[in-house]
């Protein structure tokens, strides 16, 4: 991780390593959400051939692609919170002198962090209705739905220990005056941001 990124002072403590630890576990969780999807799109390319050469489908892979989105979806959200790549409105944000925008920085990971509280609890609800139920998909797989829903579910809580974590360093960085340290990590990033990123993923693939 870059030092200027690294959180300073006393929480870069086990706060930083539980920052280092989860980071790394949205990386990899990333990855298995896009082999999923590679999978998904063979199994696709499987299923058309076949309906296409023997009359008929291998069934059920609308219900599985299903599954594939919406676990997906929720273990690519800690990598795009750490990439700073979820969607906040900067019309005012470039023009703010930089303490407000360290306080904005701040107030916007709490907000996301409230959001992903109650995502969480709403997942937990799910999961635990269908495990209570014992209830099976309504079609000819009969899968137990509490089996996909506790991957969806695991993407919402590493996705809250993320927002936890960054939200207390974030706090605490507030508190001591680094604002450089908040808009490195935390604030939106600039067209020139962007650009050498891109350059960067492009030359670490050339």
């Amino acid at each position: 991780m870059d030092p200027v990124t690294r959180p300073q002072g006393r929480e870069g403590g086990t706060l930083g390593r539980l920052d280092d630890t989860l980071r790394r576990l949205a990386r990899a969780m990333l990855l298995v959400a896009g082999w999923g999807l590679l999978l998904l799109g063979m199994l696709v390319a499987v299923d058309v051939a076949a309906r296409n050469t023997i009359g008929r489908n291998i069934g059920g892979v609308d219900e599985i692609a299903g599954y594939i989105f919406a676990i997906g979806i929720s273990w690519s959200l800690t990598e795009a919170f750490y990439a700073r790549s979820h969607v906040r409105i900067d019309f005012l944000y470039q023009k703010a002198p930089p303490g407000l925008r360290a306080l904005l920085d701040v107030s916007s990971i709490l907000a996301l962090g409230f959001a992903a509280a109650f995502l969480a609890f709403s997942g937990w609800l799910v999961v635990s209705g269908s495990w209570g139920m014992s209830s099976r998909s309504a079609s000819v797989l009969q899968v137990p739905l509490v089996i996909p829903q506790l991957l969806w579910f695991a993407g919402m809580l590493v996705f809250l220990a993320a927002l936890l974590v960054s939200s207390l360093q974030a706090c605490l960085a507030l508190a001591a005056g680094r604002h450089p340290e908040l808009a490195a990590r935390f604030g939106i990033m600039s067209a020139s941001e962007e650009a050498q990123e891109a350059l960067g993923a492009r030359e670490e693939k050339a």
